[in-house]
């Protein structure tokens, strides 16, 4: 009376529809096939601050930052980056993850016979030893096939540098840059000269309502007396005599003018304006426009201005 229904079996049906619900799971959990990785793949990073570094592994790399190498011609620059402050990354030119790159670091280390932990992996966090804060840049000497500079990038804070609470003076971080933003190295010496209003009597500079702009320091430093960090030189500029930390007409902030001298290739200069010259405090502000000293003698008896060249 009826054709039979023909036997139809469900079995591929019903895998596709579960390879289909595994997929939409690894999608929205993240989870996504391991990369193929080599020694020699290009990482490219993303930091907190927006920039973008482009290199290779270093052998360096640890739990404490990655370290980027780029090369250009002769000259070979390493970059230590935090993990911390990593927002992206990619591994030639394919998005990825921290534990793909935690992976690519401990096959470069393999490859360079680096030695690790008992667990022979990369852990991500902050490291148990205790570590310097400031990290060298290794770089080869500048040669004629370095790229020419073509600006200065720099930016200053007040920075104490020794073992007593007060202000030594201004740490200048500063880089030199070819025409595409990159940084690169050179010879030569920074100069810096410091501006900012000091209280004058209101009889003898009535136009200037009391206060007068003039030039507080100035600063000739080589560059092999400043130190790397990162990919940039750090120079400190102790403060000169009159010194915004003991003298309080001195205003909080200042323009400071920085200038790179590069024999054969020019002075390159950038100016930084409003540069805070000391922390603020209301307590210490005030004592010191009364004509008190901003520190007490038993936080820094010792302290003598350096005198100005």
């Amino acid at each position: 009376m009826f054709d039979p229904i023909p036997s139809t079996s469900f079995a591929p049906l019903l895998i596709a529809f579960f390879f289909a619900i595994s997929g939409i799971l690894a999608v929205a959990t993240g989870q996504v096939f391991a990369q193929d990785l080599n020694a020699n793949a290009i990482v490219e990073l993303t930091t907190s601050s927006g920039r973008t570094f482009r290199g290779t592994i270093s052998p360096k790399s640890d739990f404490n930052a990655v370290h980027l190498t780029t090369s250009r011609g002769s000259i070979s620059l390493t970059r230590p980056i935090a993990w911390t402050a990593i927002r992206q990354l990619t591994i030639d030119e394919q998005p990825s993850s921290f534990e793909n790159l935690a992976a690519l670091i401990n096959l470069v280390h393999r490859a360079n016979n680096v030695e690790e932990d008992d667990t022979g992996l990369v852990t991500i966090g902050p490291s148990p030893l205790p570590r310097e804060h400031e990290v060298s840049v290794e770089q080869m000497e500048a040669s004629p096939q370095s790229t020419p500079p073509a600006s200065l990038s720099a930016w200053a804070t007040f920075k104490n540098w020794d073992s007593d609470p007060m202000i030594d003076g201004l740490e200048v971080t500063f880089a030199a840059e070819d025409e595409h933003g990159n940084p690169t190295s050179v010879r030569g010496h920074l100069e810096a000269d410091l501006y900012t209003f000091q209280g004058e009597r209101y009889l003898d500079v009535p136009q200037g309502q009391g206060a007068q702009f003039r030039k507080i320091g100035t600063w000739r430093i080589p560059l092999d007396q400043t130190f790397a960090r990162y990919d940039s030189r750090v120079a400190r500029l102790p403060y000169q005599s009159p010194s915004p930390i003991t003298d309080g007409s001195i205003s909080p902030y200042g323009t400071l003018i920085v200038r790179l001298v590069v024999p054969g290739q020019g002075t390159f200069t950038t100016s930084l304006d409003d540069v805070r010259l000391r922390p603020y405090s209301s307590i210490r502000d005030a004592n010191q426009l009364r004509g008190n000293p901003r520190y007490f003698g038993h936080e820094n008896p010792r302290y003598v201005p350096q005198a100005r060249p």
